[in-house]
C-alpha cells in the first residue's frame, strides 16, 4: 500500500470535532462537509442548526483549523436503536458510497456496544444522554465525507498512542474519573495504547470510536513515510502548557514501490513433549483461528535434546489470540514476538475449466504476478485437483501436471 495517513493523538488525545477539523486542515473540502450537515437537519428530529463553520485560529502559537457548530436540540435522551435509525437515513439520504456509510454506522454501533456493555442493557433499551445530542451525529458524517474526500480510506491508517487524560469529568450520571467509562470500553481488547498523561478529558467516545473503525495498528513511533499533507484540528479546551491539536498527517509510504510490503508478527516456541498427533492438531486450530502460515521445525536444544520449532506468522491484529491458544495446546513456557517485514507479490484466484478424460472440472487458481502485472506462477487448489483425481482415478500428480499444463496454455 503506496499511501499512509498517521493519526497523533499523543498529546491532546481525540475527539469527532477535532479529527474532522484536522482532516478539514489536511484539505478536506469544507463547503461540502457543511452542507451534508445541514442536508441531514431534518432527518434529526427536534434539532435546528444555526450556523456551521471551520475557522482557522492560533492555538498556543499554532496555526489550526477550528469547527464552530450552533443549534438547538430538544431531544436530551435518545434510544440507540433510533440513533442508529437516523444515521442510516443520513447515509441514504446523501447517497454514500457503501465503504464510507458503512464506516460511519460501524463508528456509531462501537458506540452504541460500548454503552450498552457498560449498563448491562441490549442495544434496543438503552437510553443515551451526553453522546445523543446533534454533535455526535455530525462529528460521523462529516469525518465519514472528508475521509472519503481524502481518499484515507484507501490507505493504510496508524495511530500513535492515545492520550486519555486524567482527573474527573462530570456528566449526566455522575462524576467519574478520566478515562471515562465508555472510552475504556471502546479500547478493551485492541491493541491501542492509552496513556493518560494530561489533565481532563481529552478522548471522547466518539473519537474513541472513530479511531478503532479507522486505525489499524498503534504504533510507538512514526513509520517511514514521505509527508504529503498536514491537518492540524483543535477543539474548544485551552491548556497553558501544551497546544490542544490534534496533528493528522497524509503521505507516501518510504519503502512503497511496486512491490507490496506487509508488517507481520512472527511468534516462536520450542516444544519437546508434544506427539506429532498434537503437533498437527495444534496446526489445524492456529490455523482456523486466523493465523497465516505455521511451520513445524526439527532442531536440536540444550543437552542435544530434539526438539520442534513452531513458528507462526499472523497479523498485529491476531496476536493476542494467537498467543493464547499456542499457550494452551502447547504448554509451552516462554513465546519468542519478533515484528517483521514481508514482501507480497500480487495474486488473483480464477476458476477456470480443464479437460480430463472427457469430462470438464471447474477448478480455482491462484495467479502470482511480479511487479508489472505479468503471471510468473501459477497454483491450481489442491482440494480441487484431490477431488478429480478421486471422481476419476487418475494419480493426483497425474491430474496436477495437466492442470498446470492446461491453466499455461490459458495465459501463454
Amino acid at each position: 500500500m503506496s499511501k499512509i495517513t498517521v493519526i497523533d493523538p499523543q498529546i491532546s488525545g481525540i475527539s469527532g470535532d477535532m479529527l474532522l477539523s484536522a482532516l478539514v486542515d489536511a484539505g478536506a473540502e469544507s463547503k461540502k462537509i457543511i452542507d451534508s450537515i445541514y442536508n441531514c437537519e431534518n432527518y434529526i428530529p427536534g434539532t435546528k442548526l444555526m450556523d456551521v463553520r471551520f475557522e482557522k485560529i492560533s492555538v498556543n502559537g499554532f496555526k489550526a483549523t477550528k469547527f464552530f457548530v450552533q443549534y438547538k436540540d430538544k431531544m436530551l435522551v435518545r434510544r440507540g436503536l433510533d440513533m442508529y435509525n437516523i444515521l442510516a437515513g443520513c447515509c441514504e439520504k446523501l447517497n454514500l458510497n457503501q465503504r464510507t456509510k458503512v464506516f460511519s454506522l460501524n463508528s456509531l454501533k462501537t458506540l452504541l456496544n460500548a454503552e450498552s456493555r457498560i449498563h448491562g442493557e441490549p442495544l434496543e433499551k438503552i437510553h443515551l444522554h451526553e453522546i445523543s445530542n446533534l454533535d455526535t451525529f455530525i462529528d460521523l458524517i462529516g469525518c465519514a465525507i472528508a475521509l472519503e474526500d481524502l481518499k484515507i480510506f484507501d490507505s493504510k491508517v496508524v495511530t500513535t498512542h492515545i492520550s486519555v487524560g486524567n482527573g474527573l469529568t462530570s456528566f449526566s450520571h455522575g462524576t467519574i474519573s478520566n478515562p471515562t467509562n465508555a472510552v475504556l470500553e471502546i479500547f478493551k481488547g485492541k491493541t491501542f495504547v492509552l496513556a493518560g498523561n494530561n489533565l481532563g478529558e481529552i478522548t471522547t467516545p466518539t473519537g474513541a470510536a472513530i479511531l478503532v473503525n479507522l486505525a489499524s495498528e498503534c504504533v510507538d513511533y512514526y513509520p517511514k513515510m514521505i509527508p504529503e499533507r498536514i491537518g492540524l484540528g483543535t477543539g474548544n479546551k485551552k491548556f497553558d502548557n501544551y497546544p490542544n491539536i490534534l496533528r493528522v498527517v497524509l503521505g507516501k509510504d518510504r519503502q512503497a514501490s511496486s512491490l507490496n510490503y506487509e508488517d507481520i508478527i512472527l511468534l516462536e516456541t520450542n516444544v519437546d513433549d508434544l506427539s506429532g498427533e498434537i503437533l498437527g492438531n495444534l496446526i489445524e486450530v492456529l490455523m482456523k483461528e486466523g493465523a497465516k502460515d505455521v511451520t513445524i521445525l526439527p532442531g536440536i536444544t540444550k543437552k542435544n535434546r530434539p526438539t520442534n520449532v513452531v513458528r507462526i506468522i499472523t497479523d498485529k491484529s491476531k496476536i493476542n489470540e494467537m498467543i493464547e491458544k499456542l499457550y494452551l495446546e502447547s504448554g509451552t513456557a516462554g513465546i519468542r514476538i519478533q515484528e517483521v517485514k514481508r514482501i507480497v507479490l500480487n495474486r488473483d484466484i480464477i476458476t477456470i475449466s480443464i479437460s480430463l478424460r472427457n469430462n470438464r472440472f471447474d477448478i480455482r487458481v491462484k495467479l502470482i504476478k511480479d511487479s508489472s502485472g505479468k503471471i510468473i506462477n501459477v497454483k491450481p487448489e489442491f482440494e480441487d485437483l484431490k477431488k478429480i483425481s478421486e471422481t476419476t482415478g487418475l494419480p493426483l500428480r497425474d491430474v496436477m501436471d495437466q492442470a498446470i499444463y492446461q491453466v499455461l496454455l490459458k495465459f501463454n
